[in-house]
């Protein structure tokens, strides 16, 4: 999953978070350390299928952003783009597996709209 991540992470993710993960200022931040990459693993599958809309306060500086969702992914490669940065750089996070993508994209099927940093806040149910 973290090879097949990489590689997703290079050709989609990077041109925006950068290869370094350090983001690139005024429109992507960064995910190196990233409270939203290494809590828990529902807020960036969800992110992931849904996007991120508005502000969001990352390692203490407050972003404005619109993160398209990547609902068009298989679970397989979000579940590789989220292991792969949740292990690189340095971070110990969780391995997100297809089976939680699977779950969570079929909780939120009928969800729309991107998420706000106070919706990902908030407990999501687990079943």
């Amino acid at each position: 999953a973290y090879d097949r991540g990489h590689v997703i992470f290079s050709s989609l993710c990077a041109a925006c978070h950068q290869q370094t993960g350090t983001g690139l200022e005024g429109l992507a931040p960064p995910l190196v350390d990233s409270e939203w990459v290494l809590g828990p693993a529902d807020r960036p599958i969800r992110i992931g299928l849904n996007g991120l809309s508005g502000p969001v306060s990352v390692n203490g500086t407050k972003w404005h952003l619109e993160m398209p969702p990547l609902r068009q992914l298989a679970d397989e490669d979000i579940a590789g783009v989220l292991t792969y940065i949740r292990h690189e750089w340095e971070h110990n996070a969780s391995p997100v597996s297809s089976n939680d993508v699977s779950k969570i994209r079929a909780a939120v099927a009928d969800r729309k709209t991107s998420w706000t940093a106070d919706d990902l806040k908030k407990p999501f149910p687990t079943k």
